[in-house]
């Protein structure tokens, strides 16, 4: 099942697995998750579970709801979200198969613009030559069972892959272009935007 991780002030505080349909998190002392701090309101957020889909929705709090940053009203949770509220950061892991995960975030590649920067392309599967697009939050692939493999862009601009499945928890390093990965029986391959358009302009 998926999980939350709730955090403040970089501590841990608890890990909450969502077993039930509806999940709400407020400082009232009858929510499913009570977060104490005067910034949270009384009732603050709720989390709807659709079959293995998380959705996180504010429920007009005074301080808002933020994932990753990005102030929301209603959000599909991906692998790797930071929910913000207040001062406490809860962090989510989803139970949700990599097969269900590439589906979701996988697009054709003829919809490949401007938009992306940098993506995975499929190079197996019954998706083969479809796209990751890596956007401006990490990309997090895997959960708890197969291990998560996450690429994100450091602050010089470089593509650095955090982790590579369980065997390589400590792994962090930058991306070469071209270069392919290999992640639960999937074959994927970084590409970027400025090569790929440069290529396409030569043939």
């Amino acid at each position: 099942m998926s999980q939350l991780v709730v955090m403040l002030d970089k501590q841990l505080i608890k890990r909450v697995d969502i077993k039930q349909t509806h999940l709400v998190i407020g400082r009232h002392p009858r929510c499913d998750i009570v977060l104490t701090d005067r910034t949270i309101s009384a009732q603050h957020a709720k989390i709807t579970l659709v079959h293995e889909d998380c959705y996180l929705e504010d429920l007009a709090s005074t301080n808002g709801t933020y994932v990753n940053q990005h102030l929301i009203d209603r959000h599909l949770l991906d692998e790797g979200d930071t929910i913000n509220l207040g001062k406490y950061s809860l962090l989510f892991h989803s139970s949700q198969s990599v097969e269900n995960q590439v589906k979701r975030l996988s697009v054709h590649p003829r919809l490949v613009d401007n938009q992306y920067a940098a993506w995975l392309k499929l190079l197996n599967g019954r998706r083969e030559g479809n796209i990751i697009p890596i956007l401006h939050k990490p990309l997090c692939l895997g959960n708890a069972e197969v291990g998560y493999l996450i690429i994100e862009r450091n602050d010089y601009g470089d593509y650095v892959l955090k982790q590579l499945g369980e065997a390589h928890k400590s792994l962090t390093r930058k991306l070469v272009v071209g270069e392919e990965l290999e992640f639960n029986d999937m074959l994927l391959q970084f590409q970027l935007a400025e090569v790929h358009q440069r290529h396409e302009s030569i043939a």
